[in-house]
C-alpha cells in the first residue's frame, strides 16, 4: 500500500516503544528500493531509533542508530547507500519537508502497523499505514 512519508513521523517520534515497524522506500528517480525495520526504544532519559535493512526476504541485518540524519554503528558513521538513504529520509522527516520526500520517493508497507505492528485490518487503516489505537494515541 503506497503512503505519505508523513506516517514515518510517528514512527520516529512517538513516545513509546515501536515494536519495528517494516516499509519500503523506492526512488523515484534511480528506481532503487529499500525495505527497513525501524525500532524505538528508551534508555534511561532518551530515546534511541534503531535501523534495519533487509538483506534477503524479511531477513534484516542492524544498520544502526539514527542521529541527525546519520547512522551510527558504535559510534562510527555508516556509509552504505542503504544507510544513507534512510539517514536522508529520516532528516528530511524530522524537519517535516514530507512533500518533497513524496515527490522523489515512493513508500509502502506490508499491512501492518507502523507503531505497534499489528496487521491493519480496515481500509483507513491501511491507507494510513496506523491503526486506530496507535492513531488515536498520537
Amino acid at each position: 500500500m503506497l503512503i505519505s512519508t508523513k506516517v514515518l513521523e510517528n514512527v520516529i517520534t512517538r513516545e513509546k516503544r515501536n515494536n519495528g515497524a517494516i516499509f519500503t522506500i523506492k526512488s523515484l528517480k534511480t528506481d532503487k528500493d529499500y525495505t527497513y525495520r525501524i525500532s524505538r526504544k528508551k534508555f534511561g532519559e532518551k530515546w534511541f531509533t534503531f535501523v534495519r535493512v533487509e538483506k534477503g526476504y524479511l531477513n534484516f541485518t542492524y544498520l544502526g542508530s539514527y542521529f541527525k540524519g546519520n547512522l551510527y554503528n558504535k559510534r562510527n558513521k555508516v556509509e552504505t547507500p542503504a544507510a544513507k538513504a534512510i539517514g536522508f529520509v529520516l532528516d528530511f522527516v524530522e524537519k517535516k519537508k514530507f512533500d518533497f520526500l513524496d515527490e522523489k520517493m515512493e513508500m509502502t508497507h506490508e499491512g501492518a502497523c507502523l507503531v505497534c505492528g499489528k496487521t491493519l485490518t480496515d481500509a483507513t487503516s491501511i491507507e494510513r499505514g496506523i491503526g486506530p489505537v496507535c492513531y488515536g494515541a498520537h
